[in-house]
């Protein structure tokens, strides 16, 4: 599981419970995902002991990010051994550095040996590693991708070697007897390992720097690692941490009054996961974690509209609107030449895997786009950005207008927001209206007509409300077309829309009926929908229990939507990262980890709380 990063818009590392480098994404966060193993392994030569750093191995490991820019950090204790290991990636230059501090006492040579194996272009085949030992440097490469390793002090010995094919186990072998006798080149499936001899002792200990430098050339590379050596190792490492300490001065807002001490740590990695999900080309991905492509072939690593939306919009109430401007442009370049959007997306661009039939369409994700639209202009209130956006705007917002079932006035059948079922969908329906009467204050503010759109707006939701309101049963059902009863979490969402006016008293009946049904009795949190079994059983997630914290808020209850912003926060990891669920028994992370839409609702909805703690007031969505 992932429990630390960093990144820069174009390369992306996290680092896993192990304490080992986990993914390594370049050139975009989310694509491609370059890295299949690494590790860290220690000789004692004196003792003629050797251990992989592992969890069982005599060793203890303690993870928590350090700095104002919470950047990761591992430290490894036992045999008389502390290890404390910093992984960090420059903010303008493809760069990573990995910076040891090793102290031993009793004080002893120790060898210090880094093993990876590379999966460039997301393949682990056809590859090359070689030891340049005139550069003192290690590089990985394939096609377009260049990765050089280079140390200070430089690695006492390098070899490469092969895994995977021909029974070969991998280059790491090599190391178990403390000693690298392997070749300077490999290729096919290749990896390397590199080593340290060190002599720490117990008080001031021994430094060693590991720079990665990434690239679309060689010569790239290695100019990026004469660069290094110029200005010397420690100037890029405290670039890396300077600017993090002044971004969070200067851009991450200060967490609002009220929140616990946990409540305000969350926030801020909120605000910091949000920005490294973020792509230099405006590509939001769901999520870094790829645990799921053994389980089902796939990755959360894509764009989805609605996630990218909703996270645009916390991302201007963070002040980030150079992000959320970014992803609005990527929007523009992904958009069909019909106004909708598909499914979703690679990070680069490129239309995503889909498991929906033509027109593999969620209806409500281009009605995202528009209501992002619309909040990016309220926030930063420019005019130009409008005129920007208005190709884009009109052609989603006339998609939704004819996009109509002829019976009902209804949006025509689509995918729900949990991409399950194929209807006509009560939340689907809700953005629809929000997204059109959005199109509509656009057009106003640029001198365009607005009617269509407004009144496609009212002509949808007055349908809404006459066709999923069941006066038998006392609310809403949550699909048409096949008919669906069950009680969902994602009408708390539809209402958050303005589906209904507070004041109505539907509005309170609906969510007391949501929340007594779909809590959970043991771990707490609201599930998503009745019945649900993806990944567990009814499992509570983040983003619903955010939910039912902004329906309290708007029917009063502050306090009951503060309890839930802090059950969130409770449920975070001990690196501060929201998942996307958590197990209704054991209360521990499922699925992705982390989930960018969680980290972004708890943004969004802490907001909302603050506003309405300082103004008495609930600002409109």
């Amino acid at each position: 599981m992932i429990t630390e990063l960093s990144g820069n818009g174009r390369l992306l590392l996290t680092v896993n419970e192990n304490g080992d480098w986990n993914e390594l994404f370049y050139p975009y966060p989310g694509q491609f995902q370059q890295l299949r193993e690494a590790r860290l392994g220690l000789f004692d030569v004196r003792a003629g002991t050797f251990t992989w750093l592992r969890r069982g191995n005599g060793f203890g490991l303690t993870q928590a990010p350090y700095g104002p820019g919470h950047l990761p950090e591992s430290v490894w204790t036992g045999h008389g051994i502390t290890l404390t290991v910093r992984d960090q990636v420059h903010p303008n230059h493809d760069l990573v550095a990995r910076t040891f501090h090793i102290r031993a006492d009793p004080p002893r040579p120790l060898r210090l040996f880094a093993y990876h194996s590379f999966q460039i272009a997301e393949s682990m085949y056809q590859d090359t590693a070689f030891v340049d030992v005139e550069s003192e440097s290690l590089v990985h490469y394939k096609r377009g991708f260049f990765f050089e390793f280079f140390s200070s002090p430089s690695f006492t010995r390098a070899v490469c070697g092969e895994h995977s094919l021909r029974g070969l186990r991998g280059s790491y072998v090599d190391a178990e007897d403390g000693r690298l006798e392997g070749g300077l080149i490999a290729h096919g499936a290749a990896d390397s390992v590199m080593e340290w001899d060190l002599e720490p002792d117990g008080e001031a200990g021994t430094d060693v720097t590991l720079l990665l430098a990434a690239g679309r050339s060689l010569p790239g590379v290695h100019q990026i690692r004469d660069y290094v050596r110029e200005g010397g190792f420690p100037r890029f490492v405290r670039e890396a941490e300077a600017f993090w300490a002044t971004w969070v001065q200067r851009r991450l807002p200060h967490p609002p009054p009220g929140l616990s001490p946990l409540g305000r740590e969350v926030y801020r990695m909120s605000v910091l996961l949000m920005r490294h999900a973020t792509g230099s080309n405006g590509a939001v991905i769901a999520s870094p974690d790829t645990r799921a492509l053994a389980a089902s072939g796939d990755t959360y690593n894509y764009c989805w509209w609605r996630d990218g939306g909703y996270i645009s919009k916390a991302m201007d109430e963070a002040g980030l609107y150079e992000n959320a401007a970014r992803f609005l442009d990527f929007a523009k370049s992904c958009q069909n030449p019909d106004g909708s959007f598909f499914h979703r997306h690679f990070p680069d661009g490129a239309i995503g895997s889909t498991w929906h039939p033509p027109p593999h369409l969620q209806i409500d994700q281009t009605a995202t786009v528009i209501a992002a639209a619309w909040h990016h202009f309220k926030r930063g209130a420019d005019p130009d950005t409008l005129l920007d956006l208005w190709s884009m705007v009109k052609s989603a917002a006339t998609f939704l207008t004819e996009f109509r079932d002829p019976a009902t006035g209804l949006p025509a059948p689509s995918y729900d927001l949990w991409e399950e079922r194929l209807g006509i969908h009560l939340y689907s329906t809700a953005a629809v209206t929000h997204a059109l009467e959005r199109a509509a204050r656009i057009a106003t503010e640029i001198g365009k007509d607005a009617n269509l759109y407004r009144t496609a707006s009212l002509e949808i939701g007055a349908a809404a409300v006459r066709h999923f309101w069941d006066e038998g049963m006392g609310r809403f059902v949550r699909s048409l077309s096949p008919r669906d009863e069950r009680l969902d979490a994602s009408t708390l969402l539809a209402l958050k829309l303005g589906f209904l006016p507070w004041s109505d008293p539907r509005a309170k009946a609906t969510v007391d009926a949501i929340e007594a049904r779909l809590w959970s009795t043991g771990v707490g949190g609201l599930a998503r929908y009745e019945g649900d079994e993806y990944y567990g059983r009814e499992n509570p997630w983040i983003v619903s229990t955010l939910w039912l914290a902004e329906a309290r808020l708007h029917l009063g209850d502050r306090n009951r939507c503060r309890e839930l912003i802090e059950w969130v926060a409770s449920h975070a990891t001990h690196t501060r990262l929201l998942p996307e669920q958590i197990d209704g028994g054991s209360g521990d992370p499922k699925s992705a980890t982390p989930l960018t839409w969680s980290h972004s609702t708890f943004v969004d909805v802490v907001h909302k709380y603050a506003e309405a703690e300082h103004r008495g007031e609930i600002p409109e969505e």
